[in-house]
């Protein structure tokens, strides 16, 4: 799922390929298809639409500079966008509740297993050892 969300998105952004100017035409375009890609990954619509939309207003007029191509300037606003959307800051685990439940997100082979093992050891300790955690993209 993750790779088909990949591809799609790396397609609409090959719209903006060549352009000198980031457009209201080419935004629109490249937020349809980025809508589309978020919807095939199931998800929410509106999710997808406000997501879009925050993308696009931080897309129009904006001056490419000379080194950065439009599709790189696009790139970065989507990735900034969804850096907003799933959080930017660190919070800490909420361990409340009967089980506690946490959700563990991850491309297969990501390490989603040794790092749920890893935080049930962090968990049951009593002094627990210091966690790091990484995102990278």
């Amino acid at each position: 799922m993750f790779e088909s969300l990949s591809d799609r998105l790396e397609r609409s952004f090959k719209i903006l390929k060549g352009q000198g100017r980031i457009t209201e035409i080419n935004i629109a375009e490249t937020t349809k298809e980025i809508r589309k890609a978020l919807i095939d990954a199931d998800v929410s619509y509106n999710i997808a639409k406000e997501f879009t939309n925050s993308v696009k207003e931080k897309a129009i007029g904006m001056n490419v500079i000379n080194a950065v191509s439009p599709n790189q300037l696009m790139v970065k606003i989507t990735y900034d966008e969804l850096i907003a959307l799933m959080g930017s800051q660190a919070v800490d685990i909420n361990l409340k509740g009967s089980p506690a439940i946490i959700l563990m997100a991850g491309l297969q082979g990501s390490g989603k297993t040794t790092h749920s093992a890893k935080l049930a050891l962090w968990v049951v300790l009593p002094e627990p050892p210091t966690v790091r955690n990484s995102l990278t993209f």
